[in-house]
This record gives structure tokens, sequence and C-alpha cells, in this order.
């Protein structure tokens, strides 16, 4: 189970071990998802993160994790959610991809 310790070392330490191009999404047991911005706000029953907002001209953008003190977002960007330890599933951190990883299919480079 997540807790105030992991969000205020575990996480920031995971993300940023990943990479400036990582990404973090979290994942609540409703089957609604955020991708994260950073931290704003531990407390031992809740979490306030910074999110992105979900917009379909948005989906493909770089919305990348920043931690604990990110440059200014530009408005209507990202929004705070107020999650509950409990209401979490999972927590995903992706590595940033590198530059020189292979593509295949209709995504290919020539």
């Amino acid at each position: 189970m997540f807790d105030a310790t992991y969000f205020r070392k575990g996480l920031i330490t995971q993300a940023d071990a990943s990479g400036s191009g990582a990404t973090v999404e979290i994942h609540l047991v409703n089957g609604h998802g955020h991708r994260v911005r950073s931290v704003v706000e531990v407390s031992d029953g809740y979490v306030v993160l910074e999110v992105y907002q979900r917009r379909p001209e948005t989906s493909q953008a770089q919305s990348h994790w920043h931690g604990a003190a990110p440059p200014a977002a530009s408005p209507n960007e990202v929004h705070h959610a107020v999650i509950t330890y409990e209401s979490i599933a999972e927590l995903v951190i992706t590595p940033a991809e590198g530059k020189a990883s292979p593509r295949i299919g209709f995504s290919a480079r020539d």
C-alpha cells in the first residue's frame, strides 16, 4: 500500500533515477488514471498531485515528470488531484525513451 513516506521520498527518487524525460502515471482502483507532473503536498491520509489535463488534442504531447519544484506550467495545462492512498491501484514510472531506439511499423524513421 502506498503511504506518505513513499510520496515524500520513494517516488521522487525513482522518477528522477528514470531520467529527465520520464513519465509518471497513477492508476486508481476506480479505473481512472492521471499523468503526474509533480507532488504538491503529502499528508497522512492523502497526497495532492499536480497532474496534466487529459484532452484528445494533447494525448500525444510529452507530459513528463518534473519533480517537487517544476517550472511554471502554461494556463489550463495542469490541475491538482487530491488522492487518498487507499484509492491507488498502481503507479507506473516509464523511463525516458532513448533517442537511438529503433522503431518499427508506421512510426519508423528513415
